[in-house]
């Protein structure tokens, strides 16, 4: 992934036009959100839209109630491969399968 001075020097070759004075033309409408849209997914380096938001808004809040406590665990590498190749095949985070096994084991 680019660095944010790497984003924005592709964003700035993607829209720079040789001879371009800096005179803009307006954009309105869906045109304008087309062209909104092909930037941010220019910039978060994503091929959908549904992807490029996932990437600006970032990781979403567990529940309504804010941010909640974080676990700090050790663990075998073999346990660990086994969750990282579980998460790879779900396409679920190694947390959000470590949620799971834990709500799942509590009664």
């Amino acid at each position: 992934m680019n660095t944010p001075d790497e984003s924005f020097e592709t964003l700035v070759e993607a829209y720079h036009t040789p001879g371009d004075h800096g005179v803009a033309e307006p954009v309105l409408g869906s045109e304008a959100a087309e062209e909104g849209q092909r930037l941010l997914m220019i910039v978060t380096q994503t091929q959908t839209v549904e992807q490029a938001v996932k990437v600006a808004l970032g990781r979403p809040r567990l529940d309504a109630s804010g941010i909640g406590p974080m676990w700090k665990v050790r663990t075998t590498h073999a346990l660990d491969a086994k969750v990282r190749l579980l998460a790879t095949h779900s396409g679920n985070s190694r947390s959000e399968i470590i949620r799971k096994a834990v709500a799942a084991y509590s009664p």
